[in-house]
């Protein structure tokens, strides 16, 4: 995946992050509120100074809180590897 597109795809998952951190405040969420901020707190950071096994670690934190948090349908791993950010968000 070219970084380009993988910044996109990021920039995608921090966004969709916020509006389920909205959406998990707003019902009083506050154990999965904190949980979704643990696994989207450190890409700002690792794109900031990005190499390989960031892409690993951002993986294994999406994928915690996806097992944990099955309900959630906001799917990162997906907006990840497979679908495309659209061309506005």
């Amino acid at each position: 995946m070219r970084q380009q597109e993988l910044q996109r795809r990021l920039l995608f998952i921090l966004h969709r992050g916020l509006v389920e951190a909205r959406l998990l405040a707003q019902a009083k969420k506050h154990q999965q509120l904190f949980d979704l901020a643990d696994a989207l707190e450190p890409i700002p950071g690792y794109m900031d100074r990005w190499e390989e096994q960031h892409l690993k670690a951002i993986r294994f934190n999406l994928k915690t809180y996806r097992e944990k948090h099955p309900s959630s349908s906001f799917d990162y791993l997906r907006y990840l590897d497979v679908d495309p950010p659209p061309g506005h968000f």
